[in-house]
């Protein structure tokens, strides 16, 4: 529930008074609802010391997540670097189906989800990371919202820390 309200927060929808248009014939200029689709980057920590029934479970929210809010979603997979066959995107009116080989069990380091959003063109909306929290964080933290959803205990040295059970 609570990333549902978060993401429903971050789409933008706003009148728009752009011009319509030509071939409408209409002169007059009418206030029209414009959506912005969320841009969101899932990585799921696929290290060793998270369980193939964790990942599931991580995998039931970003479903969840999908099904609830409109947004174009690009999935990484990540121990201690991005795994093969990453990135995999999802736009908003794609089914969310996991046929994906998820490989893993290697130690943790963040980083490399950080350094591959860095590469892009544009950031994100939103940065959401299933994790249990043991690993290697960057040193600086990025100027977009970073979610951290936890399985266990272990501290975040930023952005926004949801306990996970």
């Amino acid at each position: 529930m609570l990333l549902a309200r978060y993401m429903t927060m971050t789409a933008r929808d706003d009148y728009s008074y752009s011009r319509p248009s030509s071939r409408r014939g209409d002169p007059a200029v009418y206030p029209s609802l414009r959506s912005h689709e969320t841009n969101v980057v899932v990585a799921i920590d696929t290290s060793g010391s998270i369980s193939a029934d964790e990942i599931q479970e991580f995998i039931s929210e970003i479903d969840a997540i999908k099904s609830q809010v409109r947004a174009r979603i690009t999935l990484l997979t990540c121990d201690s670097e991005l795994n093969y066959g990453c990135p995999w995107t999802f736009e908003a009116w794609d089914e969310f189906a996991m046929d994906i080989d998820i490989r893993g069990g290697g130690g943790t380091d963040f980083k490399p989800v950080f350094n591959w959003v860095q590469e892009q063109d544009s950031v994100p909306d939103l940065l959401m990371y299933f994790t249990d929290a043991e690993g290697l964080f960057p040193k600086a933290e990025p100027l977009y919202p970073v979610l951290w959803l936890v399985k266990g205990k272990e501290t975040v040295p930023f952005g926004q820390r949801i306990q996970l059970n």
